[in-house]
């Protein structure tokens, strides 16, 4: 029974909580219409408070020019924010935001909660990859208050020693059972 709860213990270890605070995080904005490609690349250190916003001078605010745009990233979560009048996304061949050096490679991502106000977004216009996120914001147009949160739903990778200590671990229990 004691060698049960000492195997037990490691599996907090297996599944520690992923955050992106204090984390590099590459947020880019693809624009293409026909020739014309426009790629933007900011590197945002995830604190508190909003990490980019137009008006700020970030390479992204070359293809969004409202100065009302923001993006804000927190633990496990990414929230565009819209505060203007309005305007829309040109229905084009690409127009979204895509976000990667997500975690860490102890971690990945698993799954994607999207809350949003703003007609059409949909989880169809939502892509994931183990570190990465796209958003397709294609011909969406965007009121005053519009706004997309993305919660990030994680799953650890446990290390390869970790992972061998556990399974050898309920090996011997099992060994010790038949006994």
């Amino acid at each position: 029974m004691k060698k049960l709860l000492a195997v037990a213990a490691l599996l907090p270890s297996l599944a520690s909580a992923a955050s992106l605070l204090d984390s590099t995080v590459n947020v880019h904005y693809h624009l293409v219409d026909k020739a014309d490609t426009i790629n933007t690349l900011d590197k945002v250190v995830v604190g508190t408070g909003v990490e980019l916003s137009c008006g700020s001078g970030a390479d992204l605010c070359k293809v969004l020019t409202a100065s009302t745009q923001s993006l804000d990233f927190s633990a496990n979560a990414i929230r565009y924010s819209y505060a203007g009048t309005g305007t829309g996304f040109l229905d084009v061949q690409h127009n979204r935001f895509q976000f990667t050096s997500l975690y860490d490679d102890a971690t990945v991502i698993s799954g994607v909660q999207l809350s949003t106000n703003i007609a059409g977004l949909d989880a169809s216009r939502i892509n994931f990859g183990e570190h990465s996120l796209k958003v397709d914001m294609r011909g969406l147009q965007v009121g005053a208050g519009a706004f997309f949160q993305l919660d990030l739903h994680t799953t650890p990778v446990p290390e390869p020693a970790s992972a061998a200590l556990l399974i050898g671990g309920l090996a011997q229990l099992v060994a010790r059972r038949r006994r």
